[in-house]
């Protein structure tokens, strides 16, 4: 059986490695710092990703807490934020920050949803 600290490690190369599919080059933090991937395309900072996934509900609740730390980081660093995340056998789906408040959300969470928002080969493509 693997580990939901194991899942979510995976889950990250996989969105990894769709940004490399698209010509980007990425850093991976080893830590849950917030940011997971730091993607760069020609050497430079083009994206802050946080990734979130789950296998076995239908809904990712994340909080908003987490939403503000990507947020100042990727203001601090001067590039979008991202959340990028998954569910049992989908896509990797993307949200910008800059679209999270067109989430449906709670006081402290913002619900991500199957099929909410555009695919990652979607956005990038």
């Amino acid at each position: 059986m693997t580990g939901s600290k194991k899942r979510g490690t995976r889950f990250e190369y996989r969105v990894a490695y769709r940004f490399e599919d698209f010509g980007y080059s990425w850093d991976r933090s080893g830590s849950s710092l917030g940011v997971d991937l730091k993607v760069l395309e020609d050497g430079d900072l083009r994206f802050l990703v946080s990734c979130k996934k789950t296998s076995t509900k239908d809904v990712i609740y994340l909080p908003k807490a987490e939403v503000e730390d990507l947020a100042d980081e990727a203001e601090r660093r001067g590039a979008p934020g991202l959340i990028c995340y998954g569910f049992y056998r989908t896509p990797v789906f993307v949200v910008p920050l800059e679209n999270m408040s067109d989430l449906e959300q709670t006081e402290k969470s913002y619900k991500l949803e199957k099929s909410r928002d555009a695919t990652l080969d979607d956005f990038l493509g």
